[in-house]
């Protein structure tokens, strides 16, 4: 698994990051690195839900992730346990048909 987050090539940017942060009245300033750090750890956790996702999809005979894998991913993952409410609230409205338009890459 440490190999796909030495391959990560999309940064989000610190600047909307920061933006974001500043938004919420009870932050202040926010320290230079901050940013950079939460990006990257947004980057990682990406990561890990597309790779859970991607178990998900293959145990089921798919080719291309769908929501409902996504949802399954974090159901089944304890350090998930934080998205579940969303999941359960926007996600796993697909289903896990084997369709061969959609090739997951690793």
């Amino acid at each position: 698994m440490s190999e796909s987050y030495e391959k990560i090539k999309t940064h989000f940017p610190s600047a909307r990051i920061k933006k974001l942060m500043q938004s919420d009245e009870d932050i202040g300033k926010v320290a230079q690195a901050t940013p950079v750090v939460v990006g990257r750890a947004l980057e990682l956790f990406l990561c890990s839900l597309v790779e859970k996702s991607c178990h998900e999809a293959r145990e089921n005979g798919s080719r291309r992730i769908t929501s409902s894998h996504i949802k399954s991913a974090v159901t089944k993952t304890e350090e998930f346990d934080f998205c579940v409410e969303i999941v359960e609230k926007y996600g796993g409205g697909g289903n896990h048909s084997s369709s061969n338009n959609g090739a997951i890459s690793n």
